[in-house]
């Protein structure tokens, strides 16, 4: 029966099989709700980095081989983890665990209620046998959408609007506005310290669009002759972007550093910041970049203008065109009160708006009203501000 009085009892469930935004979005949460007296207890993919950071911190991780988006075996187990330790919603934070979530509940009768938290900017509804509309269509009690757009794709794919609940991605302001710089970085990657460096951090993968990001560089240099170019980050696309860089002349000008842990340094060793993706639901990364005060050029995808607003916190420029991009960077290194301006902002808004307070704050509040079960069209839900 609802009752605005019932404790929420969560498992979070994160099929993450590498250390990726959506996974410290995920810890930044559980920590949130921990210091807030709820329990932290999470279902992890077996083995993985997320699973490791979380008991670090104190998360009661429960390590599962999630292996498909169908696993029946780890949805069973899911099921027996919710009957086992009283939980009453189940929240997932990927795609994969969100159908076995699903399963979990309505198939399996765990008996408890299902918030889905949305991070990609693909359209819903793909997956095998059918599982990727059905899970949308059917036995989610409330979706957590990182962005007002993210929200919009939900909308337009038939998911009513009062049960998506904006609930933007955000950061750990201080970690960033109190790292102190590293002076031997660019020693260690062999970066010239008279070098203009342009940064990127992201996997490795189609959507983060790096080939352009390297286009955009190539035609830049003719304005920024000491450019550089630090790529953070793995990925299945490592060896096509270095083949990129040789094609396009520049391989003595990129760095790609692979996985980093120092990534509040690293960023502090930018002299901007150039987002390439043409695809992202908020870009959880531009918090950081904007903690740390470096100016930030970034492709229009999806929710990156609420992260960062064009002409207020960046330079937004159109997907796939390496010529703005190439543009945005010049005027950041060649405009620097307009660099600056920009930067002061962006740091600025992220302090107010992307704390891990607000997070938690939010999401908990979405819990309440689903345990309150005032989810409905009576019940309408504001954008995120």
């Amino acid at each position: 029966m609802a009752d605005a009085d019932i404790r929420p009892e969560v498992l979070h469930v994160n099929t993450g099989k590498t250390w990726r935004g959506g996974e410290q979005q995920t810890l930044y949460l559980l920590r949130g709700l921990a210091e807030r007296g709820l329990r932290a207890e999470a279902a992890f993919q077996a083995g993985s980095p997320a699973a490791q950071r979380a008991r670090e911190v104190g998360v009661r991780v429960h390590e599962l081989p999630m292996r498909t988006e169908a696993d029946l075996p780890a949805a069973i187990e899911i099921a027996r983890l919710v009957r086992r330790l009283g939980i009453n919603i189940l929240h997932s934070h990927t795609a994969h665990a969100h159908t076995l979530a699903s399963l979990a509940k309505n198939v399996l009768s765990a008996g408890c209620r299902l918030v889905v938290h949305r991070r990609n900017e693909y359209r819903p509804g793909r997956g095998p046998l059918g599982l990727g509309k059905l899970k949308y269509r059917h036995g989610v009690d409330a979706y957590i959408a990182i962005s007002n757009r993210n929200k919009q794709i939900l909308v337009d794919y038939g998911i009513k609007p009062w049960r998506i609940f904006p609930v933007r991605s955000v950061t750990d302001p201080q970690r960033f506005i109190n790292a102190a710089p590293n002076p031997g970085l660019r020693r260690e990657l062999g970066i010239p310290e008279d070098a203009y460096v342009a940064g990127n951090i992201g996997y490795l993968v189609t959507q983060k669009d790096h080939v352009n990001l390297l286009e955009a560089a190539r035609i830049a240099l003719a304005e920024i002759p000491d450019l550089w170019i630090i790529i953070v980050g793995s990925g299945p696309l490592r060896d096509r972007v270095l083949r990129k860089a040789e094609e396009l002349g520049l391989s003595g000008r990129v760095v790609l550093t692979g996985f980093r842990d120092d990534i509040p340094q690293l960023i502090r060793m930018f002299d901007l910041f150039a987002l390439s993706s043409v695809a992202e639901g908020l870009c959880s990364v531009l918090l950081e970049v904007s903690a740390c005060e470096c100016p930030i050029v970034a492709t229009d995808a999806a929710g990156v203008r609420e992260a960062v607003p064009d002409g207020e916190a960046a330079i937004i420029v159109p997907t796939r065109d390496p010529a703005a991009l190439a543009e945005g960077m010049v005027r950041l290194a060649t405009e620097p009160e307009t660099a600056r301006r920009l930067a002061a902002a962006a740091r600025k808004r992220v302090a107010r708006y992307f704390t891990v307070d607000a997070l938690a704050e939010q999401t908990l509040a979405v819990y309440r009203r689903v345990l309150a079960g005032e989810v409905g069209p009576r019940y309408p839900v504001a954008p995120a501000p």
